[in-house]
Formats: C-alpha cells, structure tokens, sequence
C-alpha cells in the first residue's frame, strides 16, 4: 500500500501510525456507515470480472526474462511506465513484475556503495532471471509476482491486492493448446477505482460519507523533506522507510509539494542517476507541463469528492491537510479500496 511517510502494511495489517478515530475508538455509526458503503461496492465489484476492465485497444510491454536489468528498465524509463510483466520463455510462464520500486532500491544500493559507471557495468552483467536473488540481497522485498485470471471477479482482484502491499498485478491467462501462461494486461487498484467511480449506479451513497466517517487515511508522524533536501537522501528514505512518496515542506511546514518513486523515472530518462546529490527543487523541475500535481484533501471530504478527484487527475494518493495547509495525513487509493470491501 502506498502511503505517505509511514510504514506500508501487509495482509490488511496496520501500520505504526494511526487512523482516524475520535479519541474513544470506532464508534458503532461510523461502522454501520462504512459497512453498509462497502456492501454496496463489494456487491457491485462481484458482479463484473477482471476482463470487463480490459481496453478494446491497448499497449502492453512484456519483458523476457533474459533481458539484462539495464535494457529492461531502459524500457520502463523509455515508455514513462511504472512497471512492466516478466515472461519466461524457457518455461512458458508469468515471472512477475519489474517496477519502479526495483530502480529505486538499485539505485540506492549502487550510490551507496559503487559509483555510477560500477552500477552500469554490474547490472549490465545480471539478466532479469537472476534479478530477483539480487534484491533479496538487497535486503529489498521480493519480487512481484501477483497475478489473477481475467475471469477472476474484480472483488476477488481486489482483495488479492490488498493483502499485499502491491497496487498492481497481472491478468494471466492460460493457452488452451500449450498450456503456457498468456499475460493478457495489468490491472491496478487506480483503474479499479476508476471503473467503480464511473459505472456504480447509487451515486448518492458516495456523496454522503466523508473520509472522517469512514476512517479513511494514515495519520501520524509523517516523513518529510525541503527544497533543497538532496534527491539521494529522500531515496533513502523511500528504501529505509519502505515509503513510496515524501512531501516537500516549506519552512513553516506548508506542503509545496511532494517526490515519489515516479520521479526517479524522470531522473533517468535525464541520464541524472549520477547526479543524485541535486537539490530536490531541480528534480521536481523536470517533470513535463501534464504532470497531475499535487492534490490536497481535508477530512471533511465526501468519498464521491475523492474518487472524482482521483478519477480527473490520475493521482496515486491524496495529502490530507489542515486549515493552515499542513500536512496530517495521506489518503492512499489501497485506502479507499480498503474501505469499500467487505
């Protein structure tokens, strides 16, 4: 799950910070409003299938495993993609995902102990095979090998992801001939919000419980960083910290903006992964005039606002901030899908 500056959770468990709750704990209305939200969507995610969700046209990039790592996050850099499915070809079968996640933990790994041209030439050694032994030496998390069937109900994708900390996976079919593995697409939670948002019928529901009611969110003590925060110390933090996103605060702890593992795919396609030591402030100058932004959210916020929000603008996640605009809390997408399953 991503969240913003406080420790991803595993199999739905919680995390060192807290959630909304009004000092007594969840009180009985808040439950009988969420469950009564998450009977609703869970009703109408278990009537339409992972397939339904698949693009009449679409592209989708598939990485042989015996592709070097160095081609193949050239490959994810070059297409601006986040992540991408692995296929081994000796074997006929789905061998997980390779994400941004990966670069960032190599990334930090490298610069930490090697220079830039001893990365180059290392990784450039190590095909995409061996790729997961080498971030288990990391000490970084296994690979991603998350997958569904197409037919599999949206309801049952969902909960797969949210017992991970993993907000995509890949839709697997198998070849009725060869018995191989067939990597149709890749489903995320973005998209299945997105297609929940759009097509539920009983709008109103959403319109009618904030993210207060519903106890969506992080809150806590949340990880931060400045302008001129060097952009190798918040990759640290992404590693150290297993976050995926760091807000940038100004002096009097307004947010300004934020850097996340997307970032690092800008860095590279600048050719900057030896110049990591640059201020922040440069980096967040790279991003291109559609960049989504940041988006903020208060805990008075309907759902519907949120889904509408994240709908528009293809955001990740949702800075929940106070009246002085400082920053409290983050709603993440795992967050809201979380809420509206039962």
């Amino acid at each position: 799950m991503d969240i913003l500056g406080a420790q991803r959770t595993n199999s739905g468990g919680s995390s060192n910070n807290n959630n909304i709750n009004d000092g007594d704990g969840v009180n009985a209305s808040a439950i009988a409003k969420r469950r009564e939200l998450a009977q609703l969507a869970s009703f109408f995610l278990k009537q339409h299938s992972a397939y339904d969700m698949i693009p009449v046209s679409f592209r989708l990039i598939v990485l042989d495993t015996k592709l070097l790592v160095t081609k193949a996050l050239s490959t994810l850099v070059q297409n601006g993609v986040e992540s991408a499915p692995m296929y081994d070809s000796a074997l006929s079968c789905y061998a997980g995902m390779l994400t941004t996640t990966d670069l960032v933990n190599l990334v930090q790994y490298y610069y930490s102990n090697f220079s830039y041209n001893e990365a180059i030439d290392d990784l450039g050694q190590v095909q995409l095979e061996n790729y997961k032994e080498m971030l288990l030496r990391l000490k970084s998390r296994q690979t991603n090998t998350l997958c569904a069937n197409p037919l599999d109900t949206l309801y049952e994708v969902s909960r797969r992801l949210l017992a991970t900390d993993y907000s995509t996976l890949a839709l697997v079919d198998e070849d009725s001939e060869t018995g191989s593995d067939v990597i149709v697409s890749v489903l995320s939670i973005y998209r299945i919000l997105n297609f929940m948002a759009a097509n539920i019928d009983d709008k109103k529901k959403l319109k009618q419980h904030t993210l207060y009611d519903l106890h969506i969110g992080t809150y806590g003590d949340l990880i931060t960083a400045k302008m001129d925060t060097p952009v190798i110390d918040i990759i640290r933090m992404f590693v150290d910290e297993n976050i995926s996103v760091v807000p940038i605060l100004d002096d009097a702890g307004v947010v300004l903006n934020v850097f996340a593992e997307s970032d690092i795919i800008l860095l590279a396609r600048e050719g900057l992964l030896d110049e990591l030591n640059i201020p922040v402030s440069e980096a967040i100058a790279l991003r291109p005039d559609d960049y989504p932004g940041v988006h903020t959210c208060t805990q008075a916020d309907t759902l519907y606002s949120v889904l509408d929000t994240i709908r528009k603008t293809h955001v990740q996640r949702l800075i929940v901030v106070d009246d002085d605009i400082k920053p409290v809390g983050v709603v993440a997408l795992s967050d809201v899908l979380r809420a509206l399953i039962v």
